[in-house]
């Protein structure tokens, strides 16, 4: 994972890449939304003479921040600017996307607790992660991207609030939920 600063900004719907050549692991991205608009954002495969979609993808509501990564094997992001409700308008004021770098991502270790969707770091040994999704009311998710190509992979059971989960590092973890808390093993 190479810590490099690069921000990406528009008033505009834009696709731009954000893999350079040699370039490998996840990316850690930080994306600002437009008071007044909805910006869809999704990770596509981009080569010379085409482009695929079929990565992960979110939405950002108004002027919200969200933490976003980008798979080992895409290399290109698409933000889509729309209006919301019945307003023509499209929000005042441009996204902005922020590639994050590994010192700016949170490792996770001994006892964390937040809100939202959030990016956490994992380091090469193997943790045990104890997670409680939404104070054991509901369960949320938890995606480890790893390095290399099928490096991810999604923990979702729809019927736990709490879970242990093995992971090996490096990589990031996303965890989607209202609250989480998670401890380290």
């Amino acid at each position: 994972m190479k810590s490099q600063v690069q921000q990406w900004s528009s008033w505009r719907s834009r696709e731009f890449v954000v893999r350079e050549a040699g370039d490998t692991g996840p990316i850690a991205l930080a994306v600002r939304g437009v008071f007044g608009a909805a910006i869809d954002i999704s990770s596509l495969r981009r080569t010379e003479t085409t482009v695929e979609g079929g990565g992960p993808s979110t939405t950002v509501w108004g002027a919200g921040r969200r933490r976003f990564i980008v798979p080992s094997e895409f290399n290109s992001v698409d933000v889509f600017r729309r209006s919301v409700g019945s307003s023509s308008a499209s929000g005042f004021g441009p996204w902005k996307v922020t590639r994050l770098a590994d010192e700016e991502i949170e490792i996770a270790a001994g006892h964390m607790s937040g809100r939202g969707p959030w990016v956490l770091r994992v380091g090469d040994s193997r943790t045990e992660l104890r997670i409680i999704w939404n104070e054991g009311k509901h369960p949320g998710t938890l995606t480890l991207f790893g390095p290399g190509p099928g490096g991810d992979k999604e923990f979702r059971n729809d019927n736990r609030t709490r879970e242990t989960i093995s992971v090996t590092g490096p990589g990031y973890l996303l965890l989607d939920a209202d609250h989480w808390t998670l401890d380290t093993c």
